[in-house]
């Protein structure tokens, strides 16, 4: 599984290649396949195998004219597309190496080139301009083989240039870049490991695009899996960590639900698609270095449950938890923990061969009266939103899972939060977007959002409160 947060815990590590070649840092940025949507391609060198190292050369496949298009947003800054010849580079000074190249550079500090283009593709056909923006996937050119190129390719790579004099004219090198020091590892959104492999295919797509920083909240809803990693990394990289996680099925696609919040110096790991055991080691391990959960989430996968887990290393309450248990084990421990002065802070529910099963965290903390049902049908957790409000309770958590054919509801209401409180269940996923939208005009934070498959449709319950 991934490690979500690395960014947000140690920064950008260090990646040997090998034990003559110098250090190369992963990019800061996040960048996408640079190829027009749905293009196959093949990597034939990696950023360890590539000669030097740290760039990456990959070409289309099935045959046509490949379009390559930008990896991420930026401003064109060198557009050089004049030369037609492929060349034997070897023992060549760079002022003889004439490549065509497109340069973008992007708001992290990080710059992309795109190398061997089609003569006039750049500049004539694309259109480019020097100081143009361009949004990630713009087209910059057509895949070709000029200058110093073995066969038609496209050679990537992500650079940080000296404040002057940092491009070469000819070939458009990296200036004072021995050892590939001002070279990054790309990091690709939507692929294994975020990482261009020697040999692999992939397929090219759009992917979630950069996140703006300084909101009180980012939150997404409905992410289809392959997306909600980039998303996480994308926040990530904007100052944010995740402070919910919801997975649910709709014809069987697993979606998530994502709530940010700015993260501060806490350090923190977040992990999902867990199998049963691959989360009660991830469990162990981190629990094991001071973090303490604060969500867990259990959710179908096909026949199968996955999970999902936030840690925090913030010095909170104490917890417990535990994953997968029957209705009777559940209530079991329910019973002891609250009767030892734990509250329950998470109830997810799965079904497992027709009968539920409960992945729950629960907080020794004080949540003054309270209550938790897990299983109230729309009807019924209607009625119960009305009851408890009544009583001063206000809706805490909220989880939404399907058995017997039916959607139910687990929720947590407790007299401490203070503010304003607003709920909705049965939301599309546009009423659900005009009710976040309204809630953040009022000052509200989202506290919780669920998923949950109506037909082949997807239906929202939130929270939102002061």
């Amino acid at each position: 599984m991934f490690n979500a947060s690395r960014i947000a815990l140690s920064g950008a590590a260090l990646l040997l290649l090998g034990a003559n070649a110098s250090a190369i840092e992963p990019s800061k940025g996040l960048y996408r396949i640079p190829y027009a949507n749905d293009t196959e391609i093949r990597v034939g060198g990696d950023h360890i195998d590539h000669s030097p190292p740290g760039r990456i050369d990959m070409n289309g496949r099935g045959g046509g004219t490949y379009r390559i298009v930008a990896a991420a947003d930026g401003f064109v800054r060198h557009v050089v597309d004049g030369f037609d010849d492929r060349l034997d580079c070897k023992g060549k000074p760079v002022s003889e190496q004439k490549n065509n190249y497109v340069w973008i550079e992007h708001a992290n500090g990080e710059w992309t080139k795109y190398t061997h283009m089609r003569k006039g593709s750049s500049s004539g056909k694309a259109g480019l301009r020097k100081n143009q923006f361009v949004s990630a996937g713009t087209y910059l050119g057509d895949e070709g083989e000029v200058g110093c190129a073995s066969g038609p390719h496209l050679h990537f790579e992500v650079g940080v240039p000296k404040a002057s004099d940092g491009i070469t004219a000819t070939g458009g090198f990296l200036s004072d870049n021995d050892g590939s020091k001002r070279n990054r590892i790309p990091r690709i959104c939507g692929i294994d490991d975020g990482r261009f492999k020697t040999g692999k295919t992939y397929t090219a797509r759009t992917v979630p695009g950069v996140v703006e920083p300084g909101g009180k909240e980012y939150a997404r809803h409905g992410i289809p899996a392959r997306d909600y990693q980039c998303v996480v990394e994308q926040a990530a990289l904007a100052g944010y960590a995740p402070e919910w996680i919801d997975g649910f099925s709709v014809g069987g696609d697993v979606r998530y639900n994502a709530i940010f919040r700015p993260a501060g110096n806490t350090a923190w790991q977040a992990f999902h698609g867990l199998s049963a055991a691959q989360y009660q080691q991830r469990f162990d391990e981190f629990t094991g270095k001071g973090f303490r959960p604060t969500l867990v989430e259990s959710y179908k996968h096909g026949d199968d449950v996955r999970y999902a887990v936030i840690f925090r290393k913030d010095g909170g309450p104490q917890t417990r938890a535990y994953h997968g248990l029957s209705a009777n084990e559940h209530q079991q421990r329910f019973d002891d923990w609250t009767a030892a002065g734990f509250r329950p802070r998470n109830i997810a529910v799965s079904a497992v061969n027709g009968q539920p099963r409960y992945t729950a965290l629960y907080e020794k903390t004080d949540y003054g009266n309270w209550s938790a049902k897990s299983r109230l049908s729309p009807d019924a957790y209607q009625q119960a939103v009305t009851e408890n409000d009544a009583k001063g309770l206000k809706l805490i958590y909220l989880n939404a899972y399907g058995l017997d054919g039916k959607v139910w509801f687990s929720a947590i209401w407790s007299a401490k939060p203070a503010g304003a409180i607003k709920a909705r269940h049965g939301l599309s996923a546009q009423q659900y977007q005009s009710e976040w939208n309204s809630a953040g005009r009022s000052g509200f934070l989202t506290r919780a959002v669920t998923g949950y498959a109506a037909g082949n449709d997807a239906r929202y319950a939130a929270i939102w409160r002061k």
